[in-house]
């Protein structure tokens, strides 16, 4: 664990500096505010180390033997998958890394760079507090959950990096960024979805058509199989045993439908604002999705996208105008979060040992 520790203290200052070098700065960069050249250095480095140790691990993660032999595995496969659309990135990445190397550290770096920057970028783009998002990413599992389901974390970065389209309504534009998802993991295709929900306004009635929703879902798991068996060109089932059958530990439900709860009980006390509740909304379908799919560790993968949302959304609703109860907040919400990080990374076997690309 000592790797994760070193990252997060160096990550944690260097992200600390960054806030306080950008402190003058009222608007993000997206709404007109500009970055002082140290703080894009300082971000810069963030970005940087966090691919780095990413990139640079060696059997840290679930999928990681998969992915270390992915310019073999997925190399020779690149016409037949471009022909049927069977999730052609990832053999074109393999073929044109294997036109350099056959070193699988070179596609587990590979992913780890356009997962990271396709994730971060977005969130540093759209808040002035770089500290409290930074940290959030980190615990709230992307960064580490990213060294699991590689294809998968990679897709809901991408459809991350393009959210703001939905925001924007032009929904040409997302469906195409969404289809470049699909191309890497077909299960990204669900991401249309919240197109037409994000842009709700939030009310009794609203929230009770998601809690509806939820119930509907979670008692027809025959259905949702029957379709992701039939973009994955395979029968499913969820009486298969093992991780299709599997419940979600509790504390992930819980830990997904917190936000939620409590950006919703927070609103009233600062203000309507459709940006915050484009956000509220992105919470509060996470919530949903890990609720709906709490029977079947395999459906609740879909929590990779949902889950994505949680730490720019929690900065936007974390905005008080009393400042002084915003960091008390905020650094209550990092704590939280810290714990369930530590649960599940020190709960994992996959993850909880360490080991460097030069240790091999």
């Amino acid at each position: 664990m000592e790797a994760y520790y070193w990252t997060i203290a160096v990550v944690f200052v260097l992200a600390l500096m960054a806030t306080k070098t950008n402190e003058q700065e009222r608007l993000p960069p997206a709404d007109g505010g500009k970055r002082p050249i140290l703080t894009k250095v300082l971000l810069a480095l963030i970005i940087a180390i966090l691919i780095f140790v990413a990139g640079t691990r060696y059997f840290v993660g679930s999928d990681y033997v998969a992915y270390y032999h992915g310019i073999s595995l997925y190399g020779g496969g690149l016409i037949d998958s471009l022909k049927t659309l069977d999730e052609p990135v990832l053999p074109l990445l393999a073929t044109v890394l294997s036109w350099f190397t056959n070193d699988g550290a070179w596609f587990i770096f590979s992913c780890s760079l356009m997962t990271m920057l396709c994730a971060l970028l977005p969130v540093y783009k759209h808040t002035n507090d770089i500290l409290f998002a930074t940290m959030l990413f980190i615990f709230a599992g992307i960064w580490h959950g990213s060294f699991n389901g590689v294809r998968q974390f990679l897709a809901a970065a991408i459809v991350f990096a393009g959210h703001r389209l939905i925001y924007d309504r032009k929904f040409l534009k997302y469906f195409l960024v969404v289809f470049l998802a699909f191309c890497v993991h077909r299960s990204a295709i669900v991401m249309i979805l919240p197109y037409f929900i994000l842009n709700n306004r939030i009310s009794v009635k609203n929230i009770f058509l998601l809690i509806l929703g939820t119930l509907i879902l979670s008692l027809n798991y025959d259905k949702i199989f029957e379709f992701v068996g039939f973009l994955k060109n395979e029968e499913m089932s969820i009486e298969d045993q093992g991780y299709y059958s599997n419940t979600v530990n509790i504390l992930r439900v819980l830990v997904a439908c917190a936000p939620a709860i409590f950006a919703l009980v927070l609103r009233p006390f600062r203000g309507k604002d459709r940006e915050k509740d484009f956000y509220i909304n992105a919470l509060v379908i996470n919530g949903v999705a890990m609720i709906a799919t709490s029977n079947s560790a395999y459906l609740a993968r879909l929590g990779i996208y949902t889950n994505m949302f949680t730490p720019l959304a929690f900065v936007k609703n974390t905005e008080l105008e009393n400042k002084a109860i915003e960091k008390i907040v905020r650094a209550g919400i990092i704590l939280l979060f810290s714990i369930y990080w530590y649960v599940e990374v020190s709960g994992s076997s996959t993850l909880k040992q360490f080991h460097w690309i030069w240790e091999r």
